[in-house]
């Protein structure tokens, strides 16, 4: 029997949530005995075990070989990778977990509103014999980020959780976080700068290069992960509309429906003849096209003037291209063939 693929997802929090609900809505359901079980199945894709992590040690667990994948934030994986490491991103935007890591500062600090602004309160500080203290979970990133600008004097407070109080408490100045919406720096009365985000990011897939290089079994497991996210993302914007309409061939409604640029599809339209049940009018043609949800109103509209009746709607599930360009990337960052 072909050894399972090991795929890692967060066990909390809100990205925790946010993936369950995602790889359900792709179609990969993940089955758990139990809410404290760390194992659970993938019935779309046999040849998986799921295991729960937490996301912070997710990705030394990819790194390491001891996981195959997982599904991480970009935030956190740009936080911990380490030059000539094996992980790789098998797929770096899956749309969901969204947030702007970015520098908050208190909002009485009213003559700071840039970058350019704090590195004058750095070297106000080191003026005054004191050094700026900034509290944050991602060290390394945010080091990395002043140290690039030109702010060479600070001192990073590594904490967890609650960064917003740090100011307000004391043992910190300014922080780097997470932010969202940015209802909670309000709420704690800080308030990002211009030019202060020092990376955006969103969910991942990231994977072990050698271990995915050393075994087609896994890969194939991982390319239907894979086949299965892609197309279902490529469905998200669309939707089918389905419509009858009377005309002397299929070739005159098509014609006919040319003549509305809303109606052009993704390669054009679906015409074909309908055989009533009485076999007396065989004048009916079945219409069928995807158009992006957004422009859905319109696209009706359009059939109707058209000549069409009967204008139904669905949503697809997935849109399958003739190979997955996320696993066709996948090769080529392993440098393989198929």
């Amino acid at each position: 029997m072909a050894e399972a693929l090991r795929l890692l997802v967060p066990s909390k929090g809100r990205i925790g949530e946010q993936t369950l609900e995602f790889l359900a809505e792709c179609g990969l359901r993940v089955v758990r005995p139990n809410s404290r079980a760390y194992a659970a199945d993938l019935p779309a894709v046999p040849n998986v075990t799921v295991l729960f992590q937490r996301a912070w040690q997710m990705v030394e667990q990819v790194r390491s070989g001891d996981a195959d994948a997982g599904i991480t934030g970009f935030d956190i994986l740009s936080e911990m990778r380490q030059e000539g490491d094996d992980l790789i991103v098998a797929a770096e935007s899956l749309g969901y977990s969204h947030g702007r890591l970015a520098i908050a500062v208190p909002e009485q600090w009213i003559d700071v509103r840039t970058l350019t602004d704090l590195a004058e309160v750095a070297l106000e500080f080191r003026e005054r014999g004191r050094v700026l203290r900034i509290a944050t979970t991602f060290p390394a990133l945010t080091r990395q980020f002043l140290f690039r600008q030109g702010i060479t004097y600070f001192h990073v407070v590594q904490a967890e959780g609650g960064l917003e109080a740090a100011p307000t408490l004391g043992y910190a100045d300014i922080i780097v976080d997470l932010v969202s919406t940015g209802a909670t720096l309000k709420d704690n009365r800080l308030k990002m700068i211009e030019q202060g985000v020092i990376l955006r990011t969103q969910a991942c897939l990231i994977g072990n290069r050698e271990r995915l290089r050393a075994s087609a079994e896994k890969r194939q497991a991982l390319r239907h992960v894979l086949e299965f996210v892609e197309a279902s993302q490529r469905a998200a914007p669309y939707s089918t509309l389905t419509a009858n309409m009377q005309g002397d061939s299929a070739a005159e409604v098509a014609a006919a429906l040319a003549a509305y640029p809303e109606l052009g599809g993704l390669l054009g339209p679906t015409v074909a003849q309908v055989f009533p049940r009485d076999g007396h009018d065989a004048s009916w043609f079945a219409v069928s096209l995807q158009v992006e949800s957004r422009h859905l109103l319109a696209a009706v509209t359009s059939l109707r003037q058209a000549g069409c009746a009967s204008v139904s709607v669905s949503s697809p599930h997935y849109i399958f291209e003739h190979e997955s360009s996320l696993y066709s990337r996948l090769l080529q960052t392993l440098k393989l063939q198929e």
